[in-house]
């Protein structure tokens, strides 16, 4: 459509532009050329430059017509909603500084004056809106779903993994989340979408995930609020448009969506990470006291289990399964994984039946 008016315009143009040049000078008396064939000839000339043209433009055209559209719809409706109160009260601004540029003279000059004015005031305006968008949210707390209602309070969003991982809460409790905890409806529809399913193992995590948010006292940090985004399927992409739109953190346990997210400039809380992190080191040298819980795949070795879940292989602790003994840590093995601990009874240590 675009490539089709482009050519309509340039090849009138070019007619047009045609029949003038033939106007400009008199081909009979100085060339001797007969007006008629003269007019046929650049009438048809403009026409085909026009044709030619009006093509190469159009396709550019188009092309930018199809990437702006990609642009805006990429963009976050909020986004959209402050861009265009930024281009309306840019034009507004321009509009009254241009009333004295109306008496300028020539004519033209006022005109090209005042048209660039409303570019300038325009641009000003939409790049003013969307590069100080959080104060504006922070205004309007309702462009962002409730999610920001004041300018200093932070919002985490818990993502389906993260509820049904349950580890939360104990975060909360302990003050390591950064901010209110936030719950978008579509979330809440995910995990039914999994309780309702027909696979055992996704049933029951969705049920864990529902079990654990019903069994949050009403006083809760935890709140569940109206927001969607029409246009994207994925939830992962709508938590992620919501995180962009509210500025809040992202709370989640899936390794792949901590990574695109990272990569998009969004605050991600992973919480596998934080409980790596907050894991207690160990030195080979240091000696722990440690349950042995059963044999190794080597012979004599035997295996315990840190209140982390670290395995840790005990050497010559076959003999010691069943019973709490010292071992002294040789050597801590870090995977991607996970971690990994060997060590050796402590010297001169022995072990003792559990109760």
């Amino acid at each position: 459509m675009i490539q089709a008016l482009s050519r309509f315009v340039l090849i009138a143009a070019g007619l047009l532009g045609g029949w003038l040049v033939t106007q400009a000078v008199d081909w009979q008396t100085q060339f001797g050329l007969s007006p008629t064939y003269v007019i046929f000839v650049f009438i048809i000339l403009g026409g085909a430059i026009g044709f030619v043209v009006g093509g190469i433009v159009g396709r550019e055209l188009a092309a930018t017509w199809r990437l702006a559209e990609q642009r805006i719809s990429e963009l976050a409706g909020v986004d959209v909603a402050l861009a265009t109160v930024g281009l309306v009260v840019g034009l507004l601004v321009a509009f009254l500084m241009g009333l004295p540029l109306r008496m300028l003279e020539p004519a033209w000059f006022a005109l090209a004056t005042s048209i660039l004015l409303s570019i300038v005031c325009a641009y000003l305006g939409v790049g003013i809106a969307l590069t100080r968008r959080k104060e504006a949210l922070s205004m309007f707390p309702g462009l962002s779903g409730g999610l920001v209602a004041d300018a200093g309070e932070r919002s985490v969003l818990l993502d389906t993994s993260t509820i049904i991982d349950g580890r939360f809460t104990e975060f909360a409790r302990l003050g390591f989340m950064p901010g209110a905890l936030r719950v978008p409806r579509f979330v809440l529809a995910e995990l039914q979408t999994l309780a309702d399913s027909a696979d055992d193992t996704r049933r029951a995590r969705g049920r864990r995930g529902l079990d654990l948010l019903a069994s949050l006292p009403e006083d809760s940090t935890v709140q569940v609020f109206e927001v969607d985004y029409p246009d994207l399927a994925a939830v992962d992409e709508k938590l992620m448009r919501l995180a962009v739109d509210s500025g809040a953190c992202l709370a989640t346990v899936d390794f792949n969506l901590t990574k695109v997210a990272r990569v998009r400039g969004i605050e991600v809380l992973n919480l596998n990470e934080a409980a790596g992190a907050l894991r207690p080191n160990f030195l080979p040298g240091d000696v722990i006291e440690l349950r042995i819980a059963k044999a190794g795949k080597e012979p004599g070795q035997g295996v315990g289990y840190l209140e982390d879940g670290t395995m840790v292989v005990v050497q010559d602790g076959r003999d010691l399964i069943g019973s709490e003994a010292a071992i002294e840590v040789t050597t801590v093995l870090q995977t991607s994984a996970g971690r990994m601990i060997f060590a050796r009874p402590a010297s001169g240590a022995g072990g003792w039946a559990a109760e």
